[in-house]
């Protein structure tokens, strides 16, 4: 067998992976090149050895199949996806970064199948997606509608009147203001708002009023996050 046959799939995968890993260590996110590079090349090697490994089994033996390496692989790597999500303060981090992981086993099986140009398709259409559709989401979320309860925790009433006014000029309604909770110094206040713009900039500029001492945002439909 002609050594290219499985050297080029595997240089093809190898460097769409790390064209992928590139992006994303660029965002600064926990797995770079260095994981989607070994991600890529690993995936190639096992469905190359699916299809070319056996040499020895006749074609059409019962219970022989080239794809089962690829499905195992397939099945395997969402444990290794999942390793790099993880849920902070009732936010989740890390799914973008999942996906691309499982994307890039894709484009890795479709370049071991020696489907060349399909696995080349799929990993400039997810580099366009990760790193091209940022802008647009960051737009979206600068105007998306949130209804949800913002709980402040404070030390006095001053921090407490700045919070609201800071809500307000941010250009979010407060419709409800619950009264307070706790004993002692620190206290905790209930704002229920409804309006356009991001909420976690709102929560952080919140945080930076004196005599606030924690800000947790709900969305009302899921739930919600911390921000």
């Amino acid at each position: 067998m002609d050594i290219w046959t499985y050297l080029g799939p595997l240089g093809l995968a190898l460097l769409l992976g790390l064209a992928v890993g590139a992006e994303r260590e660029w965002q600064g996110k926990p797995a770079g090149m260095r994981t989607h590079g070994l991600i890529a090349v690993g995936t190639c090697l096992f469905v190359l050895a699916g299809r070319y490994g056996f040499p020895e089994t006749v074609p059409g033996t019962p219970g022989v199949d080239p794809a089962r390496i690829a499905a195992q692989v397939v099945t395997g790597i969402g444990f290794l996806g999942a390793g790099v999500i993880f849920f902070n303060r009732n936010i989740v981090h890390g799914m973008t970064t999942a996906a691309s992981i499982w994307s890039t086993t894709a484009v890795a099986v479709a370049c071991g199948a020696g489907l060349y140009w399909a696995g080349v398709a799929v990993a400039v259409a997810q580099l366009a997606v990760v790193a091209g559709l940022a802008p647009v989401e960051d737009v979206i979320a600068r105007h998306a509608k949130h209804a949800g309860r913002l709980q402040i925790r404070y030390t006095s009433s001053a921090a407490l009147a700045a919070a609201l006014a800071k809500c307000t000029a941010e250009g979010f309604k407060v419709a409800e203001v619950e009264g307070e909770n706790g004993q002692g110094v620190v206290r905790t206040t209930d704002f229920v708002l409804t309006g356009r713009g991001k909420v976690a900039e709102l929560t952080v500029k919140i945080r930076t009023i004196e005599g606030i001492e924690g800000v947790t945002y709900h969305e009302a439909d899921d739930g919600g996050g911390t921000m």
